[in-house]
């Protein structure tokens, strides 16, 4: 999960608000709406924003569904131009390891899949 508490912090301190993002095109509106969404002060706020929006009655009638707060390294990148700073200057980001994913989980099941192919 990523958190992009830190950008929005630093585009308040540049005074950089949302109508002249929007004004100048900074960033496109989809990427400032996923940004805004995983901003918090914590993991739990985020998820909690996620959440609230995806059962808003009005989100579950139309299907919208909030997934994440992906935004390609380009994005990153051009952000990072804009402000003249590194990428750990505007996110924290939090992987979540799920020991099922790991290497050594995918060598043993291919090992028993090919064993059980043998039998």
């Amino acid at each position: 999960m990523i958190n992009y508490n830190k950008l929005m912090q630093k585009l308040k301190e540049k005074g950089i608000t949302t109508y002249i993002i929007r004004q100048k095109g900074l960033i496109p509106q989809g990427i400032l709406t996923k940004m805004k969404m995983c901003s918090g002060n914590s993991w739990e706020e985020i998820e909690n924003n996620i959440k609230e929006y995806n059962e808003k009655e009005d989100n579950v009638k139309k299907g919208r569904v909030f997934a994440g707060g992906d935004v390609s390294t380009k994005t990153i990148e051009d952000i990072c131009q804009l402000l003249q700073c590194q990428p750990q200057d505007l996110i924290e980001w939090e992987v979540k390891l799920n020991p099922d994913l790991s290497y050594e989980s995918i060598c043993e099941r291919d090992k028993a899949d090919a064993e059980s192919q043998d039998n």
